[in-house]
């Protein structure tokens, strides 16, 4: 296989690396919500709790939708369908739908939680942090809350708020292996190496078990970039456990980062072995085998990822460059435009589906999408001059 160049850079292939640990903390509530409706739509309420609690969710979602016709306000209805969205990976149905339950009770805290959860799984540090630093604010000794808050500070570049957040929580008599392993990337972040080295180190002294300790390893090791014991520690976490949930996974990932494609695609075609619903494994391996130039295999992939999680811009992007690869430029363009829909900030997806535009003679539209191109690097580079200023490096004129 050709040699596939992966830089850490590249967000549309490298995930961030924190985004992994909120799986660590906590999942999403599978519970019944809020409440239960007291009217005469109880029991088609209660019916679709009972499929939504047992995986079958068009039939919830179907219930849910009866019960918020004959009431829209309903609280209940909302919490859970919002639920059961973030639970197909439909992110952005759940948070328009949690919003939704919000303005009728801006202070339900089950919704603040399972909102600023959906940002997070979209990596969206930013519109996440206000939600969980309400919540930490009124109860600041809920520690999910404090390692979620200070998940979105240490990739909000306040690395030094994650610290005094997670320092009392690795103290305490049970201190969990998340909130360490946390503690040691917010040390590496704010540049005091002895420190970080000092907590990832404590790791192996822990309650945790010698398959989280080398998966947290690995995942540190990969924050750092250094792939080659990030690759030795997830194969030491698969010996000592060779179930352990996303280790194949992301030992694929970094043997990517190692440039070794053949190695990456083995472990990830396990990983999906382990886990069919892994939908970053049929992601990454997906994109791997679209970049290495094996279009038509990779689409399958990235497919069924789609399916899995249907707001995945990246993954869009890959169909859509796959298909450019084979000379189906048609059918290329939905994917892209659904690619820059859900990211419009992505100058990579927007100047292929210029291509595509142009390679079908669509001219007009080739032409736009290429003034988007422009607006974005214009506007990135006077954003780079403005903290360059900030910083002091460039003085007005």
């Amino acid at each position: 296989m050709k040699v596939f160049q992966c830089s850490v850079k590249n967000r549309r292939f490298v995930m961030k690396p924190l985004a992994f640990i909120v799986t660590a903390i906590l999942l999403f509530a599978s519970s019944s919500g809020v409440g239960a409706p007291l009217n005469a739509t109880r029991r088609t309420f209660d019916s679709a709790v009972q499929a939504l609690n047992t995986g079958r969710y068009p039939e919830a979602e179907a219930g849910f939708r009866r019960v918020l016709t004959a009431d829209p306000h309903n609280i209940s209805a909302l919490a859970n369908l919002g639920v059961l969205y973030a639970k197909t990976h439909r992110y952005s149905l759940s948070i328009e739908t949690y919003r939704k339950a919000l303005k009728i009770d801006p202070d339900l805290r089950e919704i603040q939680l399972d909102i600023g959860l959906a940002y997070l799984k979209q990596e969206d540090y930013a519109q996440a942090l206000p939600y969980f630093r309400q919540l930490h604010d009124r109860d600041p000794s809920n520690r999910r809350v404090a390692m979620l808050l200070a998940t979105c500070l240490m990739s909000n570049d306040d690395p030094e708020a994650g610290i005094r957040l997670l320092k009392p929580l690795t103290e305490a008599r049970n201190s969990d292996p998340a909130a360490v392993y946390l503690l040691g990337i917010a040390y590496s972040r704010a540049g005091l190496a002895k420190q970080a080295q000092e907590t990832f180190t404590s790791l192996f002294s822990s309650d945790a078990t010698p398959a989280q300790t080398n998966f947290l390893m690995g995942k540190a090791y990969y924050d750092a970039t250094n792939f080659q014991e990030s690759a030795q520690s997830f194969k030491s976490a698969v010996q000592e456990d060779p179930h352990f949930p996303g280790a194949y996974r992301e030992l694929g990932k970094a043997y990517i980062g190692l440039h070794q494609n053949m190695a990456a695609e083995e472990e990830l075609k396990h990983a999906i072995q382990e886990d069919p619903q892994d939908g970053s494994a049929y992601y990454f391996l997906g994109a791997l085998l679209v970049q290495t130039h094996h279009f038509a295999e990779g689409l399958s992939y990235l497919k069924k990822g789609q399916v899995i999680e249907p707001d995945s811009w990246s993954t869009y992007f890959y169909m859509g460059k796959a298909e450019i690869g084979m000379n189906n430029s048609a059918a290329a363009i939905p994917f892209l435009v659904k690619a820059t829909d859900l990211n419009p900030g992505d100058s990579g997806a927007l100047y292929l589906l210029a291509k595509a535009y142009r390679s079908e003679g669509q001219t007009a539209r080739a032409e736009a999408t290429m003034h988007r191109v422009s607006d974005l690097h214009i506007a990135a580079l006077d954003a780079e001059k403005r903290a360059l200023k900030d910083a002091g490096i460039v003085k007005e004129r």
